[in-house]
């Protein structure tokens, strides 16, 4: 390489690349790495932006900034063509040769000419209404560096002046175009002329604009880079993400529809899942593992190129070009490997959403088919919640599963190449250390099991105490309780005193492990007689690092794979329940007489397809249109068993049911109303089209029109899931006038006058029954067989069988004569509605004092909004203790600081072995430093070792002294057993301290709520009070406490990681401020978004089970009245609401990740570049380089991990914030007035723990 930069640029073979000549910079570095580099870069970048606009139906006009920017940078892309006449065609006008001015006036040209081509497609796109992006503006700008010191080179040399030669003058008047063009372009961009919106860097989302679609049409850059969350991550910033619909809309590939037609096109009835699945998703997904292999085999060129490097640091014999050439391997190895890897886990991600649209879809497909024999609501919701998340976790342990092992062999063998068999004692230790984790997990598992027990014993306790509180304030007995609970509390506390201590065991053996296998392969190594070199230790201490995360993830990764698979069995089992189609029951052939309705004949049916239960068998059953047919008998006789048969909800064994107009569906009306979580209107117009006169009708035929007058917002009402907020007759009357509203030629009315009083019941049988509905074919069962004297046809039913059947006058007597009035029948009146007939006075009184309690008693929970408060974290250290705090940080900041000591020690150990043995051979040549000065820059820049060797003072090693040997290795193995104390310390004091927070936080929240007044428990339901006391207090004790010990360990991790660089490399501190201000902006631009995304998320997941357990409760309604297709578009409505939020959040995670990743390229590659200048100057340290390079390969890690432990944190202080909610700010009974009675009165009972 050095004779080819030597030819190209003319040049001596000892310095091809001179930085420096004369006064200004060297022609040849100033062409290539100031120019030719910043043109590649700009050419790359701006064919990324070739790619179809976001939104290609929206072209808007362009702006004369626009304009500008195209003519200059056209024009630049002619002068560098231009610029080559002179060097060409004789006589040459140089200054370089002719070869150098050719490369770097082509790439110039392609370069602008891409450029140009770029900002032609943005300029007519969406980015039309910005200025573009701001990168590849600046990028515009890099090689202007390049053309003001080719200008200041012509000022020097005097092209100016005479004689004026024509080839120089006319390169001069070129440049100076160049220059011209470059600032016309800077003013377009700066200056863009009238937009016709307000100018941002993305465009914004524009009133009525619907959201841009995530990643579709985007450049391969923008994918990589993940550009296109520009907007999206803009809006989290300005607080506009407030909705799902503010996320972006999902890509095609992942929406809803596409994967139900996809998945559909693979499953039959009988399909296994898997199989099913594969065949829509299984090629792409088999793909990624492509992509994991390479990420995985990039992942080692880090430790390979560092010994590479090292080496050659250490022995000086290698070429420059081949130290160039590692480094920019290990550069480019970490920036490959980084998006390989980011966009594996984005990849895989898109897949796990693909399956779990799928799976979630075929779900609900299913619950709509499922016969009267279904399982409780409660295990299918368990099925759609926790089996589905568990299900798809396979996607990202099956490749892991292989990956892992592959990782860890090819480990191992690396190892075997730098330390040979030494590496086998470390890997034996490692391997111990299973089998003792399992023996601690499942003293955990037990533990955990009994810790469960006695937290149910206390929430119990807890719930029964707040729902007797008015009697317990009343006899005194807060004290008395309080100690029952602070018992249970006490032995629940006792359980997580060895969960905490049994984690604190296993947090510190993994935790100690790499720095006692570093210990023993080290120790193992020197024993067998070889002698540590830089090379060897740093590399094995990136390999150390690197075979720690498969044996500590493999068990994770199977124990993911097993849960997979029972998860899977469970949908299965559900997937393979027999389907039940209702269509199936009734004969194809209408009734044999166009006359009638209904027909059945020698019909039986049976809840179950086999028949085991009792059945309902109808010998013949002839219903003329129009009729009124009513149906009576005992309870539990088969009357809603017959109205179900005809509905299609039994199946039918044998016989023939006939119906007319079956495509129309059916009215009906169940004996439990059905009522969906929506307003009054909704749930009576389901899904039609409102008409006004029909509904007006309806409301007066249903007796709704008093009681809408008195709700707050009439119609407009928004009733509670199941209509919890409604009255019994409310409830059985809205859904009596849904089914009326549908206008169908046949109802099945199952007892809708039992829930109302006798008025009411009169009104509806007189306005509805026999009004609005006389001319349709009507079956009511009831038991009030006054109501069904005008009926012409009454059928009578005993033990399933219909036993008779005829007019009125003569089935009504045979059945006991019902009392006549209301309060006779011993039912209760409606308690809202009471009634509106006869006293809306009343009624409406009553009403008004619950909206009155409503607004002003029952207050809505409030909740924090943005980063969660600092005095949340004080409270948190204060419940801790301070010592302990105190003594926790400590502990933690001496297991850092003793870790990296050992690593320092190492590359002192190894930097004296080399100065001995250079000293035994001969005396080195004296370098240029003396004549630096004591001042110079070259020494402060690239000789770190200055500013500590006299500080202190180390004693020198011989290359072979067994006592030298000796001492280092008792120093090491010194510093290994400090730092294994101080972890285990750290262990310790962590799982004290948390547990005191755990014990302080439900003592002072137990105290605040039992000394409160009433007055708080009349307005705050006892769920809220619960959820405190239960999921909150749970967080605290165990999901705060782990995710809190994973920032402290990643913090103090970062900290001692920069204290190694800024000791080893002191002038890469000065890349510390910009970065540290990226990383701060990166991660506070993330976290605005990735915290209103979770909550999103989980917003919006909540309306799914809403929704599925809507579905089964009202399944009969839904297939009676054909409505099950709009329930399913529904689904999928809020199945891609969730999902955009879902997607977003994954995709927000990977952008914060490849930056993190970029980052610690960036790194990587500012220690390789100082280690080659370093090594030019003569003044390398292998030894420190191979320490910093070591530890710079991990700062991804701990950046990413920072930012995610910190985040996740910041969620979980969340419940520490809602338990000082209670704890600081509830109101308190005054103590010491009330009467002292109660300990006379205290039963044995309460004082019993």
């Amino acid at each position: 390489m050095e004779r080819f930069l030597a030819q190209l640029c003319g040049t001596s073979a000892l310095q091809p690349l001179p930085v420096w000549e004369g006064d200004t910079t060297g022609h040849c570095f100033t062409q290539l790495v100031l120019s030719a580099l910043p043109h590649a870069l700009l050419a790359v970048l701006s064919a990324c932006h070739w790619g179809n606009p976001r939104n290609p139906g929206y072209i808007p006009r362009c702006s004369p900034g626009w304009r500008v920017r195209l003519a200059s940078s056209f024009l630049l892309s002619i002068f560098p063509l231009l610029d080559l006449f002179p060097v060409v065609l004789p006589p040459r006008a140089g200054p370089g040769p002719i070869g150098l001015e050719v490369l770097a006036g082509g790439v110039a040209a392609v370069a602008w000419i891409s450029h140009s081509l770029a900002l032609w497609v943005l300029a007519h796109s969406p980015h039309g209404r910005s200025r573009g992006p701001l990168a590849l503006t600046l990028t515009a700008f890099l090689p202007a560096p390049a053309l003001v010191l080719t200008l200041l080179w012509h000022c020097q040399r005097g092209t100016l002046l005479p004689p004026l030669l024509p080839g120089p003058l006319s390169r001069l008047c070129l440049l100076i175009l160049q220059l011209a063009a470059l600032l016309a372009y800077g003013l377009g961009w700066a200056v863009p002329g009238r937009p016709q919106e307000p100018w941002a860097q993305e465009p914004l989302l524009y009133e009525g604009q619907e959201p841009e679609v995530a990643e579709d049409g985007e450049s391969w850059l923008s994918r990589f880079s993940y550009a296109w969350l520009a907007p999206l991550l803009a809006r989290g910033a300005r607080g506009e993400l407030q909705q799902p619909q503010d996320t972006c809309r999902l890509p095609d590939r992942l929406h809803p529809t596409y994967l139900a037609r996809v998945f559909q096109a693979q499953w039959q009835e009988g399909t296994r899942m898997w199989r099913a699945l594969y065949g829509a998703l299984g090629q792409r997904y088999l793909a990624l593992g492509l992509l994991k292999l390479v990420g995985t085999m990039l992942g080692f060129s880090g430790p390979l190129l560092l010994s590479l490097l090292v080496g050659f640091l250490e022995e000086g014999q290698e070429p420059l070009s081949n130290g160039l050439l590692y480094a920019l391997g290990l550069a480019g190895g970490a920036v490959l490997g980084a998006v390989l890897q980011n966009q594996y886990g984005y990849e895989v991600r898109k897949v796990t959403l693909q399956a779990r649209g799928a799976v979630l879809n075929i779900l609900y497909r299913k619950a709509l088919q499922l016969g009267p024999r279904r399982p409780p609501t409660g295990e299918i919701l368990n099925l759609l919640g926790t089996d589905s998340e568990r299900l798809l976790n396979f996607a990202g342990s099956f490749h892991e599963a292989w990956g892992l092992p592959l990782q860890l062999v090819i480990t191992l063998y690396l190892l075997h190449q730098q330390v040979d068999v030494a590496f086998v004692g470390g890997l034996i230790l490692a391997l111990l250390l299973v089998p003792i984790n399992k023996v601690i997990a499942t003293r955990i598992m037990a533990s955990n099991q009994e810790m469960l027990q006695h937290k149910d014993a206390r929430v119990k306790l807890v719930t029964e105490l707040l729902s007797g509180i008015r009697v317990i304030k009343f006899f005194g007995w807060e004290q008395a309780l309080r100690a029952r609970v602070e018992a249970c509390r006490a032995r629940e506390l006792g359980r997580l005193w060895v969960i905490k201590y049994l984690d604190a065991a296993c947090v510190y053996l993994w935790a100690a492990l790499p720095v006692v296998i570093s210990i023993v392969i080290f120790i193992t190594y020197v024993l067998m007689g070889h002698q540590l070199t830089a090379t060897k230790v740093f590399t094995a201490l990136a390999l150390v690092h690197m075979l720690i995360l498969p044996l500590n993830n493999f068990p994770w990764v199977i124990n993911g794979l097993l849960e997979a698979k029972v998860s899977l069995d469970r949908i299965q089992r559900f997937l393979d329940l027999p389907n039940h189609n209702p269509q199936a029951c009734y004969s194809p052939d209408p009734p044999t007489e166009p006359s009638t309705a209904l027909e059945l004949h020698e019909a039986l049916f049976s809840w179950d397809p086999v028949g085991t239960s009792q059945d309902t068998f109808i010998s013949h059953l002839e219903v003329k249109k129009g009729m009124l047919v009513g149906i009576v008998g005992k309870v539990g006789c088969g009357k809603s068993s017959l109205l179900a048969a005809i509905a299609g909800e039994l199946h039918r064994l044998r016989g023939r049911v006939a119906v007319w107009g079956l495509s129309r569906g059916f009215g009906l009306a169940t004996q439990e109303p059905w009522i969906q979580f929506a307003t009054i209107r909704d749930n009576i117009l389901f899904g039609k089209m409102f008409d006004a006169q029909l509904y007006k009708e309806v409301l007066e035929a249903c007796a709704l029109n008093d009681d809408l007058s008195i709700l707050p917002a009439g119609d407009q009402t928004e009733v509670g899931e199941k209509g919890v907020t409604l009255s019994g007759g409310q409830r059985a009357r809205i859904a009596l006038a849904r089914a009326v509203y549908q206008e169908k030629e046949l109802y099945l009315l199952d007892d809708p006058l039992a829930a109302v009083d006798a008025d009411v019941a009169n009104h509806l049988l007189h306005r509805c029954i026999l009004g609005v509905l006389s001319h349709t074919t009507r079956l009511l069962c009831t038991h009030r067989t006054e109501y069904l004297e005008r009926a012409d046809v009454v059928l009578l039913m005993e033990a399933g069988r219909l036993i008779q059947a005829g007019p009125p006058s003569e089935i009504l007597p045979l059945v006991q004569a019902a009392p006549k009035t209301w309060a006779e029948d011993g039912q209760e009146s409606d308690p809202v509605t009471a009634q509106s007939v006869q006293n809306p006075e009343k009624t409406k009184e009553g009403l008004e004092v619950e909206e009155s309690t409503s607004g002003r008693l029952l207050q809505e929970e409030s909740k924090k909004e943005g980063a969660v408060a600092f005095h949340v974290y004080r409270a948190y250290w204060r419940a801790v203790g301070w010592g302990l705090a105190l003594a926790i940080l400590f502990s933690l900041l001496l297991m850092q600081a003793t870790r990296n000591s050992a690593d320092w020690w190492l590359a002192h150990w190894i930097a004296q072995l080399k100065a001995a043995k250079n000293s035994s051979q001969e005396a080195p040549a004296p370098t240029s430093l003396g004549s630096a000065g004591p001042l110079s820059a070259q020494l402060l820049l690239f000789f770190p070792g200055s500013l500590y060797t006299s500080v202190f003072p180390l004693p020198k090693a011989a290359p072979n002294g067994s006592s030298d040997i000796r001492f280092y290795l008792t120093v090491y193995a010194t510093i290994a057993g400090v730092n294994s104390l101080c972890t285990l310390l750290r262990a310790v004091l962590f799982a004290a301290g948390t547990l005191r927070a755990a014990a302080t936080l439900h003592r002072r929240l137990l105290s605040r709520v039992l000394m409160a007044p009433v007055t708080f428990f009349d307005s705050t339901p006892t769920g809220r009070v619960l959820n405190r006391f239960s999921s909150d207090v749970a967080c605290a004790d165990d999901s705060l406490p782990f995710i809190l010990n994973i920032l402290l360990a990643n913090a103090a991790g970062l900290l001692g990681l920069l204290a190694v660089l800024g000791s080893g490399l002191p002038w890469l501190l000065l890349l510390l401020p910009p970065l540290s201000l990226i990383h701060y902006r990166m991660q506070r631009h993330y976290r605005a978004s990735s915290r209103e995304l979770r909550r999103l998320g989980s917003l919006t997941l909540s309306p799914l089970y809403t929704h599925l357990a809507d579905t089964l409760a009202g399944l009969p309604v839904l297939r009676a009245t054909g409505t099950t297709y709009r329930f399913e578009e529904e689904n999928q409505r809020l199945l891609e609401l969730n999902q955009r939020c879902q997607f977003a959040a994954s995709a927000t995670m990977q952008w914060l990740d490849i930056r993190l990743q970029l980052m610690g390229a960036a790194v990587v590659s500012a220690i390789a570049g100082i280690a080659l200048v370093q090594h030019q100057q003569g003044l390398a340290n292998p030894g420190l380089v191979g320490l910093s390079l070591s530890y710079a390969l991990s700062l991804t890690g701990l950046l990413s991990g920072l930012v995610s432990s910190f985040t996740q944190t910041e969620a979980m202080m969340v419940s520490v914030e809602r338990l000082e909610e209670y704890s600081c700010d509830l109101p308190q009974e005054p103590q010491g007035q009330r009467p002292q009675v109660a300990c006379a009165l205290t039963p044995a009972w309460v004082l019993e723990p």
